[in-house]
């Protein structure tokens, strides 16, 4: 298992024993829900992601009888230092400004949340300028966002410790409520370098392989964020090896906070919906920090960023969403629940060979 390095604080033992508490699913009850699904009344397997989805369920959940209703969406915002490096077009305080409509209900990720009737929490992990509003609950790990990764580590050991035990109380949190699946966003300028640079220091792929153009590149200014991951990750050097390592030199509070979630997810045995490019930054996070992780996982849909391809290719995941969305905030995440719903139902709903018998035993087995 590969957990989180030792250190000498009190959250990064309670984070890594908490990491270590990971179990997999329930086999037991995904191959029962397998064998469920094929007796029901259509051609094996003509259900397609479907049938997966509902049989990974019962395996999350350890039985067939599932009540997802419940759901939420914990958004994670925080402004990012390598905002410095100038090649963003919109100005700074759009952070604070979109984190601010969030919170109102009227950001892309509270909207299609309540769309599909999911709760949203929306947390500022730093934010310049201190957004105001009642909705947004503050964790504040530094007031004016993470540090520059181009000219040297984003946040400290300590801090990036604070961001995984952030998401890991905020998900719990949510769990103690009732939700029963959770999805994460977030909200940040520089976040899509930040991210480009974990999923390269993680899977050891390019630059150029993982940096799109984000939100706010042109193309006079693409080619200046390419060079900027790529100095990220030549001044930093993060060792690939050290969660925290790579999140403390290159990552942002916000990818740090959803991968928290993601391993809160997994420890409590309840399924976690990846969404878009710094999602999948955060859920390699997590993975690396125990590979079990990756059972609670399903993938939502395919963004428009550069980077989601090779991401979900290194995570062995297929998302079966394509609606070209790039936007983040678990907006194409929220997609996936009615879709999950519909799995739920197909599993505890639609008749069996089993039933025809019962309900139409002058007909059923057919006659030869």
């Amino acid at each position: 298992m590969a957990a989180l390095k030792e250190g000498n604080m009190d959250t990064e033992a309670i984070i890594d024993q908490r990491i270590r508490e990971i179990a997999p699913r329930d086999k037991a009850a995904e191959a029962k829900a397998r064998a469920c699904l094929e007796e029901k009344v259509k051609p094996v397997g003509s259900l397609g992601e479907l049938e997966e989805m509902a049989a990974v369920m019962a395996g999350i959940f350890g039985t067939l009888d599932l009540d997802i209703r419940a759901k939420g969406n914990l958004i994670f915002c925080a402004d990012n230092g390598v905002y410095e490096e100038g090649y963003h077009k919109y100005p700074r305080q759009i952070t604070r400004l979109v984190t601010e409509i969030m919170a109102a209900g009227k950001g892309g990720g509270a909207v299609i949340a309540k769309s599909v009737g999911a709760r949203l929490k929306v947390i500022d992990l730093g934010v310049i300028g201190y957004p105001k509003s009642p909705e947004i609950e503050h964790a504040v790990i530094r007031p004016e966002g993470t540090g520059n990764i181009a000219a040297g580590p984003a946040m400290t050991r300590k801090e990036a410790c604070q961001s995984l035990w952030t998401g890991m109380q905020a998900a719990d949190r949510f769990f103690d409520e009732g939700i029963q699946v959770i999805t994460t966003g977030e909200i940040g300028l520089g976040n899509t370098a930040t991210s480009a640079a974990v999923i390269a220091a993680l899977t050891g792929l390019g630059p150029s392989d993982v940096t799109g153009m984000g939100s706010g590149c042109t193309e006079q200014t693409f080619a200046k964020k390419m060079t900027v991951v790529a100095r990220a990750l030549e001044v930093n050097r993060p060792d690939p090896k050290d969660v925290l390592d790579v999140l403390s030199k290159v990552g942002g509070f916000d990818i740090g906070a959803m991968a928290g979630v993601m391993l809160a997810a997994a420890r409590r045995r309840k399924p976690v919906v990846v969404d878009g490019l710094i999602a999948q930054a955060a859920a390699l996070c997590a993975i690396r920090a125990n590979p079990l992780a990756q059972e609670y996982m399903l993938a939502s849909h395919m963004s428009g960023e550069k980077g989601a391809g090779p991401a979900f290719a290194s995570l062995g995941m297929n998302p079966p969403l394509r609606l070209g969305m790039r936007l983040g905030e678990g907006t194409g995440s929220c997609l996936l629940f009615p879709i999950l719903d519909a799995a739920a139902a197909v599993l505890a709903e639609m008749a069996s060979f089993q039933d025809l018998a019962v309900w139409f035993p002058d007909d059923w087995p057919p006659k030869a």
